[in-house]
């Protein structure tokens, strides 16, 4: 059993039945919040029994000790003793209450007892558990087509712990060697790294770097040589002509979250490829989800040619592992070469599935990119005087004492004892791993506690907090200078209906006085724009497109990157022709570096439903009244950034910028009403405090749809109300009278496409300018 030291590029989903093969986006629809219930019960954590450990008489110490009296000793275990948990919580025997920053090692990425995990693993109990591989099973088709979509490989070989899967990659690795490389029998080599961690069997552990997982349990299997993690040079000299694979963890998690150096992943790559040689990846904890993308490796943009996974797959309810890869190598495995009783039974199979699908429908790699990103900011803020170094990706975080004069086990028992669990590892290095389902309060709630207890034991020195600017900050500090796309209101009209807003008669009946008002209300905003610092483009209006005029709705662009909008309904379908004329001059003049295309069959309406939150880092996607949910991955796949998807259920709300309009300080103006619940659950956690609700009349009015451009905040309509708690907040609120594009379902944000949106925080962008091109497709 693997002890400590747990994966996507999407492929076409093989035929199967209807019910299994519905894509996630479906499924989606049907998904329901899963913490508005257990987060409104839940007490402060101060108000509830605060943990005392090992208390003379408690039951967690009468447990202990008979535990003691039977049970092996090779773990130390915090000296807590679980009764239940509950997605990130976990309550001990005595009624303490924890918050869990361990998720027994990525095993929970899910959080404890996910309600459809249990449902999964509740209605097999119902049929069939385990009949071993002799037979087929109805679950383990559907399951491993879902794998494999998701990892973007042909083949998966089911295991159950992550050190078998291990096991299963080195059989086939040489058997690779052997039967295609041409290796002499019995002398193929696999380059594994110093410092890693792939499971306990005699076989890993002889190729372990750590002593006290070798000690007095050899002799070894040959046939394992190692090289420095990050390091080409130490790879390249522990190479031989009997080397058959690389197998490394993209991240060491057991050695304390240790990442290699940028770039080193794709050398490999390379690296393998030039040398004829297997490069292998253990995700076992990585994957997932964990780092922020589903799999680590996607991170570096290589691809592995098998991928080895566990923990999370089993949705922190039962061991599930496998081995994917394609079928040139998985194919070298032969009925009675390869097996286990237990791998890829019904049970497993069921669960896995839906841990799969949950990963996707509940967006948790996306959530663990923006959390993780909040939890390292906050980690390196740290104070400076401990002598901490910090380490990680999404999720998943070390913070290492080493230097620092604090014993780390100290800290996980202090820790324990203010209500959060984790563990250290190597004495040295305390990882953070909370479930991919935490919100960002408990998230700070954990942190502000860890803070606390190295605190505690901190030798005394003098200094202070080191000083912190977030990305965000720093973006906002560096001014850039707006630059924004207009198109004028000369052809503005309503005249059709596709949306509740739209009425042609009734324009129809003062349509002299509209129109006018309209010009003034668009040239109001244009000099306003000018007066606070703007530069503003203009794409020419075109008679017989009146909505041309919300240049929002033309694109998404973002880092230079333009992605053109396919609309919906027919009266705006001509409108891309007309934009794309505008934004190649764009190209030409350099005010953009690159021009993309949506997939055929694909809607998404720009910026309208894309909001870009530069305080959080990523992109906020509507879907449901105009652009479509599959639309996401087209626009992950050209700006390469998180992004989160909202449901949009009513029609007067019916693009995401109407209801929702991030500010530069972190506040977010809402409309909760427009969003399904989940998403109404899933921006509370992101979010939380910093969420102002904005109420029917100023939402009626498009108050949300206003463009915040520093601390002036440009608005058609904003009650006093709001206009007194934007103040108080440090905005300073510009009204412009709009009202006639109101008509059409439209108003500041509507009227404006910015075109200077960053996603690197100010003192990192520009790096690397991108080339610029025009692609006409998503594969381009």
């Amino acid at each position: 059993m693997r002890a400590g030291p747990p994966i996507r590029r999407r492929r076409a989903l093989p035929t199967a039945e209807a019910a299994v093969a519905r894509p996630p986006f479906q499924r989606m629809l049907q998904s329901t919040p899963r913490h508005a219930a257990s987060m409104n019960a839940r007490l402060p954590f101060d108000t509830a029994a605060a943990p005392e450990l090992l208390r003379p008489g408690s039951a967690a110490a009468a447990l202990i000790e008979r535990e003691r009296a039977v049970c092996a000793r090779n773990y130390a275990p915090v000296p807590v003793v679980v009764e239940r948990a509950e997605d990130v919580w976990i309550w001990d025997v005595d009624g303490g209450r924890y918050l869990d920053f361990m998720s027994a090692y990525s095993a929970v990425n899910h959080g404890h007892r996910h309600p459809r995990l249990v449902a999964a693993a509740q209605a097999q109990l119902q049929k069939v558990c385990v009949t071993s591989r002799a037979y087929h099973s109805a679950t383990l088709a559907p399951f491993l087509e879902e794998l494999c979509r998701v990892s973007g490989f042909e083949r998966a070989l089911p295991m159950n712990t992550g050190a078998e899967a291990v096991e299963t990659a080195i059989k086939a690795a040489r058997r690779w060697g052997y039967r295609v490389r041409g290796i002499a029998p019995g002398e193929a080599e696999i380059l594994v790294a110093e410092g890693n961690f792939h499971g306990r069997t005699t076989t890993i552990v002889g190729f372990s770097s750590e002593p006290a997982y070798r000690a007095d349990f050899g002799p070894f299997a040959p046939g394992f040589r190692s090289f420095r993690f990050g390091d080409m040079r130490s790879l390249e000299r522990a190479r031989s002509n009997r080397s058959c694979a690389v197998l490394i963890e993209p991240i060491q998690g057991e050695a304390g979250i240790v990442l290699p150096p940028p770039g080193w992943l794709r050398e490999v790559r390379a690296w393998c490829d030039a040398h004829r040689i297997l490069l292998i990846l253990d995700e076992v904890q990585s994957g997932l989800g964990r780092t922020g993308r589903m799999f680590a490796f996607e991170h570096e943009k290589v691809r592995p040619d098998a991928l080895v996974l566990g923990k999370a797959l089993g949705g922190g309810i039962l061991p599930v592992s496998a081995l994917v890869a394609d079928a040139a190598l998985l194919d070298l495995f032969e009925p009675g070469s390869h097996g286990s009783t237990f791998g890829g039974n019904a049970l497993a199979a069921a669960v896995g599935l839906e841990a799969l699908r949950v990963l996707q429908d509940e967006q948790l790699p996306e959530r663990a990119a923006v959390l993780g990103a909040h939890l390292i900011e906050r980690l390196r803020a740290l104070p400076s005087r401990w002598n901490v170094e910090v380490r990680g990706l999404g999720l998943w975080a070390g913070v290492d004492l080493r230097h620092s004069g604090i014993d780390a086990r100290a800290v996980v028992e202090r820790m324990a004892q203010r209500g959060v669990l984790s563990k250290e590892t190597h004495d040295t290095v305390i990882r953070i791993a909370p479930a991919l389902t935490i919100s960002r309060r408990d998230l700070d709630w954990g942190i502000d506690r860890l803070e606390a207890a190295i605190g505690d034991l901190a030798p005394a020195r003098r200094g202070r907090s080191a000083p912190h600017e977030s990305a965000a900050q720093a973006a906002v500090s560096a001014r850039r200078v707006p630059r924004l796309l207009m198109c004028p209101a000369e052809h503005f009209e309503v005249s059709y209906r596709i949306n509740p807003w739209m009425d042609p008669a009734a324009w129809a009946a003062q349509s002299a006085r509209l129109s006018r008002e309209a010009r003034e209300g668009w040239n109001r905003l244009l000099q306003l724009y000018r007066e606070l610092g703007a530069e503003v483009a203009l794409m020419p209006a075109a008679a017989g497109l009146p909505d041309l005029v919300f240049t929002a709705n033309a694109a998404l662009v973002l880092d230079g990157r333009a992605l053109l909008a396919r609309f919906r309904h027919t009266e705006r379908q001509p409108e891309p022709l007309q934009a794309r004329a505008t934004f190649e001059q764009l190209l030409r003049q350099g005010e953009i570096d690159s021009l993309h295309e949506l997939p055929e069959g694909l809607c998404f309406e720009g910026a309208g439903d894309a909001v870009w939150d530069a305080h959080r880092r990523l992109l906020w996607l509507g879907w449901g009244q105009r652009s479509d949910l599959e639309a996401r991955d087209a626009v992950r796949a050209v700006h390469d950034v998180p992004a989160l998807s909202l449901r949009l259920v009513l029609p007067h709300f019916y693009h995401l910028d109407t209801c929702l309009c991030p500010l530069s300080g972190g506040e977010m103006l809402w409309h909760p009403p427009a969003f399904d619940a989940a998403s109404r659950e899933l921006l509370r956690c992101i979010a939380g405090d910093a969420l102002i609700e904005a109420d029917g009349d100023d939402a009626m009015q498009f108050a949300i749809n206003a463009v915040c451009l520093g601390r002036e905040l440009v608005m058609g309509y904003c009650s006093e109300p709001l206009r007194a708690r934007l103040r108080s907040a440090g905005y300073r609120v510009h009204v412009v009278p709009l009202a006639p594009f109101q008509r059409a379902g439209g108003s500041a944000w509507c009227l404006t496409l910015r075109l200077d949106l960053k996603s690197a925080p100010a003192a990192v962008a520009g790096g690397c300018v991108a080339q610029r091109r025009v692609s006409r497709n998503m594969a381009a």
